[in-house]
């Protein structure tokens, strides 16, 4: 995690934060900037920098400060946050002083704006919605991307900005039979009439038809995981989490196709009802396995479970290599790169040179 915060009599307020998987090959960007920005470059399918930004809503921006900010920033960029800023270019009924100044900084500059003119804050007080988060970029990256707003708030008054690489290949998984789920009763029955005896003697392959009916009757009464999941399994998740949010994302969409007081009313319950939920269910879930732990018990399987329990993919991606200064990002330059050590180091002239340097050395001696 990547943070910045301001100071409000001795108290952090406010402020900007980046979270990123430790497996993504990722460096922090220092920035010299009163703004409250933080920065890293990632290593994806290319090299990017990502800054984060918060400008408070009676905070005074000029030109100068975001263009000292953007220079520091090594291209290509995307910059993004909550700018309370209002402008009718990326959805806002109004214009402000802030929105005028970003209008003309992103003019002036050459950048280009992500949003598609969504809403994407939900005002706690009055329950009014406004665009004020803004994602910006260099124009090299426009058409890299998708951005779309979260149909959820996720418990928060922003609604979550979703990037998406269009040529990002997902690794799919192998699908699992969640047998705590599964309609017992219904698969034996099946299997009472669906595997008679009668039916593999004038089969040529008894077993293959055994286990083509077999897996007929499974895929109908045990549901499985998903192949290509939005987000990892988490192991303090039940229903009763589940059950919560969905009150929860039930209650705002009533609010949002009926804004009266009382259903904003109840959207807050609902949203601190399945924050309170899923809390405890973390808690509980973590105090089980660690009833469970002894001395003999394996650091790995600890370290799993905490990872599980954070939601993080334990899953190998592919590695960027670094080259001197230089970072490759594609799987191809780093297979060419790896074949020319290979080749180098294997080679009989690096021998003789190696030979050379030794007998030199003994010689001096």
């Amino acid at each position: 995690m990547y943070s910045t915060f301001s100071k409000v009599d001795e108290r952090a307020a406010g402020g900007s934060s980046i979270f990123v998987k430790d497996n993504v090959i990722h460096s922090t960007v220092q920035l010299t900037t009163d703004l409250q920005a933080v920065a890293i470059r990632l290593s994806l399918d290319k090299t990017i920098t990502l800054c984060s930004i918060y400008i408070p809503p009676n905070s005074i921006i000029d030109k100068a400060k975001l263009k000292n900010l953007t220079d520091q920033l090594p291209s290509p960029f995307i910059l993004m946050g909550d700018f309370n800023a209002h402008n009718p270019l990326w959805g806002s009924k109004t214009h402000n002083a802030k929105g005028k100044i970003i209008e003309d900084f992103v003019s002036q500059e050459g950048l280009c704006i992500f949003n598609d003119g969504s809403n994407t804050y939900l005002h706690p007080g009055n329950g009014s919605y406004s665009s004020i988060d803004i994602t910006i970029c260099d124009p090299s990256l426009l058409l890299d991307y998708s951005w779309r707003v979260h149909d959820d708030l996720c418990g928060s008054d922003h609604f979550p900005i979703v990037l998406e690489h269009f040529f990002n290949s997902a690794q799919q998984r192998v699908p699992r039979w969640k047998l705590d789920k599964a309609d017992w009763s219904l698969f034996e029955n099946l299997c009472r009439t669906e595997l008679q005896s009668k039916m593999f003697e004038t089969v040529q392959d008894p077993i293959l038809t055994f286990n083509t009916v077999l897996t007929s009757i499974a895929d109908r009464t045990i549901p499985k995981t998903s192949a290509n999941p939005k987000h990892p399994s988490k192991p303090w998740f039940d229903d009763a989490c589940d059950q919560a949010i969905g009150d929860r994302k039930k209650s705002e969409r009533r609010f949002n196709q009926q804004p009266t007081t009382e259903n904003l009313s109840n959207f807050r319950i609902f949203r601190a009802k399945a924050r309170r939920t899923c809390r405890q269910a973390r808690r509980t879930s973590w105090k089980k396995f660690v009833s469970g732990i002894t001395s003999r018990t394996p650091m790995t399987k600890v370290w799993n479970m905490v990872n599980k329990i954070k939601g993080k993919n334990s899953k190998a991606t592919v590695k960027h290599l670094k080259d001197g200064n230089n970072l490759l990002t594609s799987e191809k330059d780093i297979a060419n790169k790896l074949g020319e050590t290979f080749a180098k180091s294997s080679s009989c002239n690096n021998y003789r040179e190696d030979f050379k340097k030794v007998k030199k050395t003994k010689r001096k001696n």
